[in-house]
């Protein structure tokens, strides 16, 4: 926002463009049309972190050049243009925010493997390459500009995460969906024992009622269909979830939520009995045309 600018100016100095830019939606929005020459992808995977797999195919195939900065390519190889190996959280020093707000400062086991780097100093490197310059050299300098940006802003932002109001749900059926804790996102690959003890496979959740409407079972296959394509999972029925909504978890073994997705975490749904039920008829939740 224009309020937002007017507080980095002092320190980052004049904006060359003050307009608010794209999220990450339109952002593959506009790689698919070819309105995006390159994309530079740091620390994530569109086909797997974002929530609209079509898109993100079309728009990894469709801009010109791929710039990767991660751990890893990973699924990514194929359209990658050029890659900035990044030094993972165990090999630098740093820091980090939990969602709660809560910072700790994070010390390495051991220096970068290779020729990664830690992020920060990909960034800066670049910005010489380019002929700019980011206006820091080291750690301390960054925390210390984040300490003199983040600092007054931190009261009100608890003042406004204590107003938020319930946001409204749509009638019908509501499909949502986030990670679990051990799943198969970047940071817990390769990790066997951990997985083989926690992680589980994917399973949609769904409330006892809405169960009993659409005719399915617990532990029975369930078909979700939703604009964006359809899945069969097997069945959990809970009086923990809320009437009216069904929950999957995004990034389970073989199967990735965002091919049940359009571009958000939410989603209408239908749900029915899945292949070999007794019922394998169309069954939607009740208000589901709502």
């Amino acid at each position: 926002s224009m309020d937002e600018a007017d507080e980095v100016e002092p320190s980052w100095g004049p904006l060359m463009n003050r307009e608010p830019g794209r999220d990450a939606h339109a952002i593959l929005q506009a790689c698919a049309d070819h309105e995006v020459d390159v994309l530079f992808c740091i620390g994530v995977d569109p086909l797997r972190d974002l929530p609209d797999a079509a898109l993100a195919r079309r728009a990894l195939a469709n801009v010109d050049h791929v710039v990767v900065q991660s751990l890893e390519l990973g699924s990514l190889e194929s359209y990658a243009n050029a890659f900035l190996p990044a030094a993972p959280f165990l090999e630098k020093e740093g820091h980090v925010t939990t969602w709660e707000g809560r910072g700790q400062r994070l010390k390495p086991i051991r220096g970068p493997h290779g020729i990664s780097l830690p992020d920060w100093e990909i960034f800066a490197s670049m910005a010489l390459a380019c002929g700019g310059d980011l206006g820091f050299e080291s750690l301390d300098e960054i925390h210390e500009e984040m300490g003199a940006l983040l600092a007054p802003r931190e009261t009100e932002a608890w003042k406004a995460a204590l107003d938020v109001a319930a946001p409204e749900v749509p009638a019908g059926i509501q499909l949502f969906t986030y990670p679990l804790l051990v799943d198969e996102g970047r940071l817990s690959e390769r990790s066997d024992e951990l997985k083989a003890a926690l992680e589980t496979e994917a399973f949609v959740e769904i409330h006892p009622e809405d169960a009993s409407a659409a005719g399915i079972a617990d532990g029975a296959l369930a078909a979700i269909t939703t604009d964006a394509g359809t899945a069969t999972l097997p069945a959990r029925v809970t009086a923990q979830i809320a009437k009216g909504t069904i929950f999957v978890p995004f990034n389970q073994p073989g199967f990735a939520a965002n091919t049940l997705l359009s571009g958000e975490m939410v989603a209408r749904a239908t749900i029915a009995p899945g292949p070999g039920s007794a019922d394998e008829t169309v069954a939607e939740t009740v208000g589901s045309e709502a």
